[in-house]
């Protein structure tokens, strides 16, 4: 198999979208695809490694894992041992027995498999796992055991039929995953099915599927098309895209077009891609890849917030460093083994195999370690985590969806009444995500004494704004669209509006034309309304696990006062109320408040931004006058 420069290139501009997109650089809102556009570049690879070894007549099973261990597990296998360690040192009894599953499933590729069953709203928050990336080299490895089966089976056959069969195959995980996307997106997103067509259309180049193009012209705007494809996908797409899905097609098309371009010949772009600083970057992307993340999470994790623009460019550099260092003193050398002087080396594909098993067991065995001893906690004295109660208040399943659950799962307005029923009183309705339903247990507390009931309408990830499609809430746009049928069957009166305002301002999925319509919708039939605004939300995981290790019982909120503006805005005519304000003193020397995050009579929040019982209670009794008063706008 001939080099291409070009290829390493292309990796370069795959890392460097994703190492941006993890930076939290805002231009590179779709630095994601840049996994994507490894997966076609993977499956280029692989299939030109086979369709070469077949040629020869000298396919063999055995020797392909093994380049593959060689290519793939020591520099995993060296990140996951340093990272190991580090949180051995860095993370508190409960986030080491979530990271001790995550290497065993690591270590065994299935993390892909794991994330995927363990992904939920209320799952601790994923960019703080040090081993997420690794959800890709799942996808990868289950590929890499799957297709040279494949080919196995299709060695009596002839090169047209390997074809057919995989764009069968490609055809088939393309549908699943576009159909996978609306309903179940986190299947679409983690498992191999249906990203497999995103590693086979690489293979399908290499097959010669596409044949090749002798025309200068041709190759040139191909490539230049290619390249257009992937930028876009990477400045113009969000995490509010529904991805991979029909999205999917622009970085991988693009990819699959550089890769086919420059197999007959020089581009401009392909020059450009084989300019030495693109090159190297490419000959250590791998590396790269596997120890970017971990070190952006630990460094996350020592400071207790984002990082300043100072200090990210500081952790950039030191990943290209210690990505460096790994390319050259671990992939290199066991990609290319030499014996010691007068040392015979043995590369027999059982002696591969053992100590790969003998390492994988090891690793697998401390992920086993730290999830049957709950995380070590006796690593630290007095270490006594608390029960903060707060969510099972919440009604979850019933009041408070799911993701998976059709809005026909909502079970009435009697079996989500918020206190006692008072008769003649009017109706008020909490509308939101899971960051209007932590009001319930503090509404509970002063619902007698409101002079309205109370109903509670939420559902996991979904802002009250109708007709606004959120990404992996594929039952969110007909459960808001209940809202109107439920406020005419029940003389509704109020509307109480309140989510997690600046994640869907994150992820470029809150329309604020949609909220304002939503609210004027409301008030040109005479309805009240009060916006809750954005509450505070944390790096940490827990609350406790802060206090205990920076011995702080303040912390800064990651959303700051900015959050709260275009909601504002796009709610005028509403009664907007800051509730950040009761727990969080604006910090004039940094650009995110500092928040009290627990007093003498327990926590404020029971997760990173969630209200416990007892914060939930304390902000409701401090706004109940609001929430009392009459509003002069409706001439009450």
């Amino acid at each position: 198999m001939t080099y291409r420069p070009d290829i390493d290139g292309l990796r370069a501009v795959s890392i460097l979208s994703v190492l941006l997109f993890h930076a939290k650089f805002s231009l590179f809102s779709g630095g994601y695809v840049g996994v994507d556009v490894f997966f076609v570049i993977s499956g280029y690879l692989i299939g030109s490694i086979v369709l070469n070894d077949t040629q020869r007549g000298r396919f063999s099973l055995a020797d392909f894992y093994v380049r593959r261990i060689r290519r793939i597990l020591p520099a995993l296998f060296a990140a996951l041992a340093v990272t190991a360690v580090l949180a051995l040192f860095l993370l508190s009894p409960q986030e080491l027995k979530s990271f001790s599953q995550n290497l065993a499933a690591t270590t065994l590729f299935s993390s892909n498999i794991v994330y995927y069953l363990k992904s939920g709203y209320f799952e601790n928050a994923a960019e703080m796992n040090p081993l997420l990336h690794t959800w890709s080299l799942g996808v990868e490895q289950q590929f890499y055991i799957v297709f040279p089966l494949a080919v196995l089976a299709l060695l009596p056959y002839r090169r047209s039929v390997w074809g057919a069969v995989l764009l069968a195959a490609a055809t088939a995980s393309f549908a699943l995953g576009v159909s996978l996307v609306r309903d179940h997106p986190v299947a679409a997103f983690y498992l191999l099915p249906p990203r497999l067509w995103e590693l086979v259309l690489g293979a399908l180049l290499a097959f010669g599927a596409v044949p090749d193009s002798r025309s200068r012209a041709v190759r040139e705007l191909a490539c230049a098309v290619g390249a257009a494809l992937i930028l876009v996908s990477v400045f113009a797409l969000s995490e509010a895209t529904a991805f991979p899905g029909y999205a999917a097609l622009l970085p991988c098309l693009g990819a699959a077009l550089v890769i086919h371009a420059g197999r007959s010949g020089p581009t401009a772009v392909g020059r450009m891609l084989t300019l030495r600083p693109m090159v190297f970057i490419g000959l250590i992307s791998y590396s790269m890849y596997i120890w970017h993340w971990p070190l952006m999470v630990f460094a996350r994790f020592y400071k207790g917030r984002d990082l300043t623009t100072k200090e990210t460019l500081i952790l950039l550099a030191a990943i290209a460093a210690v990505s460096l260092l790994s390319w050259r003193l671990i992939e290199v050398p066991f990609r290319k083994p030499r014996a010691a002087p007068g040392v015979q080396s043995d590369r027999r594909p059982s002696k591969v195999f053992a100590r790969t098993g003998w390492v994988m067991a090891g690793l697998a065995g401390v992920g086993l370690l730290g999830h049957l001893s709950d995380g070590l906690p006796q690593r630290f004295t007095d270490y006594a985590p608390q029960d903060i109660s707060g969510r099972e208040l919440y009604k979850e399943h019933t009041c408070f969806l799911e993701t998976d659950q059709p809005p026909e799962a909502w079970p009435g307005l009697e079996n989500c009444r918020i206190g006692s029923p008072k008769a003649e009183a009017p109706t008020a309705l909490l509308w939101g995500d899971s960051f209007a339903a932590h009001y319930v247990p503090g509404l509970q507390t002063v619902a007698d004494t409101l002079p309205f009931n109370i109903v509670q309408y939420t559902a996991s990830g979904c802002p009250p704004i109708k007709d606004l499609p959120v990404n992996a809430r594929p039952n969110c746009q007909e459960f808001n669209r209940r809202v109107d049928e439920l406020i005419d069957r029940n003389g509704i009166r109020i509307v109480i509006m309140a989510a997690r305002w600046e994640w869907y301002m994150d992820t470029n999925a809150l329309d604020l034309r949609r909220l304002h319509e939503t609210v004027e919708a409301l008030r040109n039939r005479g309805i009240r309304i009060v916006v809750l605004g954005q509450s505070p939300v944390f790096r940490f995981r827990n609350p406790y696990d802060h206090t205990y290790f920076m011995k702080s019982e303040r912390a800064y909120s990651i959303t700051g006062q900015a959050a709260d503006q275009p909601v504002i805005a796009a709610t005028r005519g509403a009664r907007f109320v800051d509730t950040s304000d009761y727990f969080c003193d604006p910090d004039p020397c940094k650009a995110l408040p500092l928040c009290r995050i627990r007093d003498k009579e327990g926590f404020y929040f029971l997760d990173q931004g969630h209200f416990s019982a007892h914060g939930s209670t304390l902000i409701v009794q401090s706004i109940q006058e609001i929430l009392r008063a009459p509003d002069p706008a409706y001439g009450e």
